[in-house]
């Protein structure tokens, strides 16, 4: 059992140092093989009113075209240092959301949300998420906005996502009925339904984002453009400043409130930046041993 007392605290800013090097090598590897990505939602938002992290965030997104997405999981996997980084793979028993980590070894980052899903990586990441085809009718992208919140709703259920509201247990005991062996894959088809369509829009699903900011049209998401992050350039929409008007709303290069920074999700409930988190579970994968 590891004793908290003793363990070192790690800030955001040593996790948004750690990540740095983990963005630099996935540029890399994208310019190398010409496959365009976007950073997306906070991480937009940083790059563009902080040049570089949001100060209390411990993540990073990005996003790609289906096309893309799936080409750079197919030679990330082949070229990937294996010393380093493992891929956690989308729609698995392990991983059942709709997005592809990449995870550093040797590194452990536990937060609380997923804390009791022992099957998955729980290390420094990546997210990389899928820009999926949206229909131009607002029905039809709010049906495919449902069918992907239930595939969303359910995933967490797999991972005994932990909650005190009553309406969020009966909505994720439910998700367990309505998705199932038979539904699931019905529901996956839909939301995949106009892939290769040439529609006005991408739909941005399985993130935090309400229906109203899924919808993104091509022309704002447009040719990466890249901007400063840090100490390096990073690619964003070519219309980046209105998506994150859209997003954020009209304000959104103002610094926010005290009350909202503290309603940022947390990725970070406990960290070891120099240890593996298979040090910190019991050897049953059943229990944390911190």
């Amino acid at each position: 059992m590891v004793n908290k007392r003793e363990h070192r605290a790690y800030s955001k800013q040593d996790i948004q140092k750690t990540i740095l090097p983990m963005i630099k090598d996935i540029d890399r590897f994208c310019k190398k093989h010409e496959i365009d990505y976007y950073l997306m939602s906070g991480s937009a938002l940083g790059a563009m009113r902080h040049r570089g992290f949001i100060p209390w965030d411990d993540d990073l997104d990005i996003a790609m075209t289906k096309e893309n997405y799936e080409k750079f999981i197919e030679l990330f996997d082949q070229e990937k240092d294996e010393s380093k980084y493992l891929l956690q793979y989308e729609n698995t028993k392990e991983w059942p959301l709709f997005l592809t980590r990449v995870c550093l070894k040797g590194t452990t980052m536990v937060s609380n949300e997923f804390k009791y899903n022992f099957k998955q990586h729980h290390t420094v990441f990546v997210d990389i998420k899928h820009l999926f085809i949206a229909p131009n009718g607002k029905m039809a992208h709010w049906i495919q906005y449902m069918a992907s919140q239930l595939l969303r709703v359910n995933a967490l259920a797999i991972c005994n996502f932990p909650t005190k509201s009553l309406l969020k247990k009966i909505a994720l005991k439910t998700s367990k009925i309505v998705v199932n062996h038979l539904t699931r894959p019905l529901l996956i088809t839909y939301i995949n339904k106009y892939e290769g369509a040439s529609t006005k829009y991408f739909g941005y699903y399985f993130g935090r984002e309400r229906y109203k900011h899924t919808g993104i049209s091509r022309d704002i998401v447009g040719k990466p453009r890249y901007v400063e992050f840090e100490d390096t350039l990073l690619p964003v929409f070519e219309k980046v400043e209105e998506y994150l008007e859209r997003r954020f709303g009209d304000k959104w290069m103002e610094m926010p409130s005290q009350e909202v920074k503290s309603q940022y999700p947390s990725h970070s409930d406990f960290v070891d930046l120099e240890k593996d988190y298979t040090k910190y579970l019991n050897e049953d994968r059943t229990k944390w041993l911190y």
